[in-house]
């Protein structure tokens, strides 16, 4: 009995010593260069990959703008730009060159939820970002959702370049 309580107080120190998982700062991480490699996997086709290249900053206006060079396998490139403003804490509204209507982005801690509604196939998007432990890397899933069926999905990693 008196080992078991011992046992259980070296887990809960343990436990509770554990470092904090890396908070999420969207503009920080975004800032500069990054680079996104993913899987597209869509209804009735193979999956493919969707590479993604971003660099993202401040315009005069305090916004913040990131524009993005999608590579799609089986696609031409194309450009897409987000503009977007911090409204709470937290807290991102603003438009997407891919979207119909308004982006929005909520933080809670390492992760972020962002929905959208795209113009093409006006597909309802939720995308989850997660920071990982190294500070530098961002787990990307995305759905895509039609009719309440899901349509699409993008999985993959977004890395911080500068």
């Amino acid at each position: 009995m008196k080992l078991a309580s011992v046992t259980l107080v070296a887990l809960a120190a343990t436990a509770s010593a554990a470092p904090d998982p890396p908070k999420l700062d969207m503009t920080s991480f975004f800032t500069g260069k990054s680079h996104a490699d993913n899987v597209i996997k869509i209804a009735f086709h193979s999956p493919h990959k969707l590479i993604v290249d971003s660099v993202g900053g401040r315009n005069k206006e305090g916004e913040f703008v990131l524009i993005d060079t999608v590579r799609e396998e089986g696609k031409p490139v194309r450009t897409r730009t987000w503009v977007m403003r911090q409204v709470g804490p937290d807290h991102f509204s603003g438009v997407l060159s891919d979207a119909v209507g308004p982006v929005d982005a909520v933080v809670h801690g390492d992760t972020a939820t962002i929905r959208y509604v795209m113009k093409d196939g006006h597909l309802k998007i939720l995308e989850q970002i997660q920071v990982q432990d190294d500070g530098k890397t961002l787990s990307n899933h995305v759905t895509a959702k039609k009719f309440g069926l899901k349509f699409a999905s993008v999985d993959g990693t977004i890395r911080k370049l500068d």
